[in-house]
């Protein structure tokens, strides 16, 4: 009686196809079967249909990418950026989002962190499941962990497919503008120099400063150029330095928003009175640069635009379409209520 009420012995669940499977079925390598399903060229047609006959027979076509491979897309976008709450990232988000819901595509989101075991984890997964991945201000070549797997495209990065702003002549439009107020004693607050990206776009906005500053005869001289990263601290802190210095100079142009928004911090903690003692500028106009106090002149960058741009490039790349890489995108300068002449007599 006992034995009868027994339930029966649980089997064991099915074990799930692996690659070895596929490859052992169409009769090729693992890695043959494994350059089909991530749909590398060179394949045969007859080979591909091998691979493909496979991928079915055995379940394989479970897995996300066979299920790419067969016209099933998983229509999620992979995002991977620095982190959240930093104003450049959000506006890209919002754009990148926007372009994503009108072709019917979800948006995930992960932040980078550093710890390379961790973004490598994070990318294995999206690799998986992700039909395309953006990556906004790679630190480096991340891009490359997606290489052969699915499309990836860029933001603020110099890549095969990269959606940039035209920085140098966001530099230059600062300069011709502070010179055409009178100033001569400019002074620059760099980005970062430990992730290449961010070197690069600082770089190339010194170097759009230091020309139209040329066109002046003015230059740009070592003691008017400080350290910064990118954040308010960091800006508050070089602005200080800068202040320090025996003839301090009348205009501080700041690589970002953030670091902007830090020099108006320390001169009002000084009692350096914006634009009348100090004029300031920023970059990229995110949405706290006219909240400022004063409101930043700033150099915009149309971050949502260009947010959308790398989504529809990324979509393309999916389909099969190979995009035209855009142009640099166009910067303007905005001018608000940081910027004024120099005092004078120049102090």
């Amino acid at each position: 009686m006992t034995d009868l009420l027994s339930p029966p012995p649980l089997s064991p669940p099915p074990t799930p196809a692996t690659l070895a499977d596929v490859a052992r079925l169409a009769g090729v390598s693992k890695m043959t079967a494994s350059n089909v399903i991530n749909g590398k060229p060179g394949m045969s047609e007859a080979t591909r249909q091998r691979v493909l006959r496979a991928v079915e027979q055995t379940g394989y076509v479970a897995n996300p990418a066979a299920r790419r491979l067969a016209g099933r897309r998983s229509n999620l976008i992979g995002v991977l950026a620095p982190r959240y709450g930093v104003p450049y990232v959000t506006e890209l988000l919002h754009g990148a989002l926007g372009a994503a819901e009108d072709a019917g595509m979800n948006l995930a989101v992960f932040t980078t962190s550093g710890r390379v075991s961790l973004e490598r984890e994070r990318a294995a997964l999206l690799r998986t499941l992700a039909d395309g991945v953006l990556l906004i201000l790679p630190s480096g070549d991340e891009h490359q962990m997606f290489e052969g797997a699915v499309p990836v495209v860029t933001a603020g990065s110099l890549s095969p497919y990269s959606v940039r702003g035209d920085n140098a002549h966001g530099g230059l439009l600062v300069a011709r503008h502070l010179l055409a107020l009178g100033h001569r004693r400019v002074a620059y607050i760099r980005g970062p120099e430990t992730s290449r990206v961010h070197r690069e776009e600082s770089r190339a906005r010194e170097r759009g400063l230091r020309d139209g500053l040329r066109e002046g005869g003015v230059d740009l001289s070592p003691p008017y150029v400080a350290a910064g990263d990118f954040t308010e601290a960091g800006g508050e802190r070089a602005a200080h330095e800068l202040l320090r210095l025996p003839e301090p100079p009348t205009a501080i142009f700041a690589a970002n928003d953030s670091a902007a928004l830090g020099v108006l911090r320390a001169a009002e903690g000084c009692g350096v009175r914006v634009p009348g003692e100090l004029s300031v500028v920023g970059y990229d106009d995110v949405g706290a640069a006219a909240r400022g106090r004063p409101p930043l002149t700033t150099v915009r960058q149309p971050l949502p635009e260009m947010g959308g741009a790398a989504v529809r490039m990324l979509l393309d790349l999916v389909r099969g379409v190979s995009p035209a890489p855009p142009p640099l995108f166009p910067t303007t300068l905005i001018v608000r209520d940081s910027t004024g002449p120099p005092p004078s007599p120049s102090r």
